[in-house]
């Protein structure tokens, strides 16, 4: 018989337990906490993919549900490296279903960042729609609601942009990141329309986003005189006294209106009032006149000077006027004008000049302003419009001149950049009356019949033959005016693309319905200001009183009488259009914008030929909620 002695087995057994009991000095190898000590080095140099790496390394020996943790949190780097091919690899490794809800959702959402990244908004929505529980994220839903606003501004709907982030100010603690968020919120809803933010401002007080709207309403009708603002700002806040706007962005907005939008007491205007353009100058003043005596500032000087059309008298013109106390001056109106003005010395006083040129002006303090009806801006929001609507394959047909190829130029970048492409352009004689040539080899019907021709030649026998045009367009840019438009619009009905879209530029549009000529355009589309399409409201109003005291010129000059009134509506607020929440000003001539050049763009309306009367498009269509996760607190 054997004994043994418990000594021994008891030595090993305490052995055993002190080491399991034992607390590790740090970190042990591949832990969260050591992977996060060994990540952060390389992601605060941006070393996204080597950081991503240890990450996925350690998920290959780990087990469900670390592994998949593990594999998100490298798939998160990868993003915010914009590695996204292989972001896609990882994640079409992941089966979602697999995975327990809170990994769902960030497996979703780093889907929807990667969409959004690659100019899919779209399918971003979509996958975001999938998330089972925002709050249930680790960052309580923050992130999401961030990619879902930015899914839909991208997809032309400010609507649900600004009421993503509405949810997400009420997960925002640090006031900075609060106000920059309630800023977005002010920018999207002030892309809207005036009468879009009315209809659609459906709740009463105290909702918040009626507030906003509002708000936005309040500015955008206020702007001009500040005391009556500040009344209708006391009266908001008794409407909505709990609203968030009142801790962060009010307290903001109040203070940047009283420190940038200081108006100019003496307004110098400088136009030819002799010369080729006497009456653009003079239907530029009298736009100038109608929105200074709307205005009520009858303490403020309004002097006008003529130029001549003479580039050689600008400056001294100028030195004329500030000598005379101009604060500002609205003008010149010729470029060879403005490019004078852009390179003599520095400026006095800041300028709005009525036109634009190209390349920086030598002075930059006080600034040289330009705005103008640049056909430029219309040919990239026709970019902008075939793209959001899906038509990422144009056909172009553009005049055979200067302005013809400097417009489709602008165009043509424009719309490439945004992913676009121009399968083919062809060119017609400018004082053509017959388009069926260009149009023809527009569409390839030429080498239709030469294939048909050659067909029967070697048949040897007579075939039946109608006409194929090319199949890889989708749509057809036309760059041209009424006259023209008129016969290229049946032209194209004839030749076999009747049932192309066709966009097109104010061009086309006389501003004066006539259905009786205009019915052959049906179906096109095209940009055009406010002033122009508005058919109720308050551009249409004041047109209507323009048209009864200036039934010629109304017709004639109408746009430009429009661009005087915004040149004098705009002044007080042009150093205040790079602030957060300004970018934006509504006007005669459309939604203004400025750039870091000091130039104006316009933001235009869009319109459709139906029996020869142009009918107003929706700025975008409105996407649908169903289905779509909304959180508790916001649902009634």
């Amino acid at each position: 018989m054997y004994r043994f002695s418990a000594l021994p087995l008891l030595f090993v057994i305490v052995l055993g337990l002190v080491a399991c009991s034992t607390t590790p000095s740090g970190p042990q190898p591949g832990s969260d906490a050591a992977l996060e000590s060994a990540a952060r080095p390389l992601i605060a140099r941006g070393d996204y993919l080597d950081a991503a790496q240890l990450y996925l390394s350690a998920a290959e020996t780990a087990a469900a549900p670390r592994r998949g943790g593990l594999q998100l949190q490298a798939a998160a780097l990868l993003a915010d490296g914009g590695a996204w091919d292989r972001l896609q690899t990882l994640l079409g490794g992941m089966p979602p279903a697999a995975l327990p809800p809170a990994q769902a959702g960030q497996y979703y959402l780093l889907g929807a960042r990667r969409a959004l990244a690659l100019q899919q908004p779209v399918a971003a929505l979509e996958l975001l729609a999938k998330v089972p529980a925002p709050e249930s994220l680790t960052d309580h839903g923050r992130e999401y609601y961030q990619v879902r606003a930015s899914a839909y501004a991208r997809s032309g709907n400010p609507l649900e942009a600004a009421r993503q982030l509405i949810w997400l100010d009420g997960l925002l603690g640090d006031p900075a990141v609060k106000l920059a968020n309630q800023y977005r919120i002010w920018e999207q809803l002030s892309s809207l329309s005036s009468e879009a933010l009315k209809a659609l401002k459906t709740a009463p007080p105290p909702d918040a986003l009626s507030g906003w709207m509002e708000l936005v309403l309040i500015t955008r009708e206020q702007r001009g005189e500040r005391a009556r603002w500040r009344q209708e700002l006391e009266r908001w806040r008794g409407r909505y006294p709990q609203h968030p706007a009142l801790e962060a962005l009010l307290p903001d907005l109040q203070r940047q209106v009283g420190e940038f939008a200081a108006q100019a007491n003496h307004i110098a205007v400088l136009l030819p009032f002799s010369g080729a353009a006497a009456d653009a100058a003079d239907a530029i003043r009298d736009g100038i006149l109608a929105a200074y005596y709307q205005s009520g500032r009858s303490d403020a000087a309004l002097q006008f000077y003529d130029t001549a059309g003479d580039p050689q008298r600008i400056w001294s013109v100028y030195q004329q006027a500030v000598a005379q106390g101009a604060e500002f001056v609205i003008g010149p109106l010729l470029k060879d004008s403005v490019q004078t003005l852009a390179q003599a010395g520095t400026l006095a006083v800041p300028v709005l000049a009525l036109n634009q040129i190209d390349g920086d002006p030598a002075n930059a303090d006080p600034p040289l302003y330009q705005f103008g009806l640049a056909p430029e801006d219309e040919a990239r929001q026709v970019a902008e419009r075939a793209i959001a609507e899906g038509r990422m394959r144009l056909l172009a047909l553009i005049p055979d001149n200067a302005w013809g190829a400097r417009v489709y130029q602008a165009f043509r970048e424009h719309y490439t950049g945004l992913g676009g492409s121009v399968v083919a352009v062809e060119q017609y004689a400018d004082k053509s009356a017959d388009f069926s040539r260009p149009i023809r080899r527009l569409l390839n019907l030429d080498d239709s019949r030469a294939r048909h021709q050659a067909l029967q030649r070697l048949l040897g026998e007579r075939l039946e033959f109608e006409a194929r045009r090319r199949q890889d367009a989708q749509a057809i840019f036309v760059l041209a005016f009424a006259r023209q438009a008129r016969q290229i619009k049946p032209q194209l009905r004839f030749h076999h693309a009747g049932d192309l879209p066709v966009y097109s530029t104010s061009h086309v549009y006389q501003a004066s319905d006539d259905p009786a000529i205009d019915r052959d355009m049906d179906g096109l589309m095209f940009c055009d200001i406010p002033w122009a399409l508005d058919t109720q409201g308050t551009w249409a109003e004041l047109r209507s009183h323009v048209e009864s005291l200036w039934p010629a010129r109304a017709q004639r000059d109408g746009r430009l009488f429009a661009l005087g009134f915004d040149a004098f509506q705009v002044v007080p607020w042009l150093n205040m259009l790079h602030l957060p929440g300004f970018a934006q000003f509504p006007g005669a001539t459309g939604i203004l914008s400025l750039d870091e050049r000091k130039h104006l763009h316009r933001a235009l309306e869009w319109a459709r030929f139906q029996r020869g009367v142009p009918q107003l498009m929706e700025e975008a269509p409105l996407t649908s909620m169903e289905g779509h996760y909304e959180p508790q607190s916001q649902r009634q």
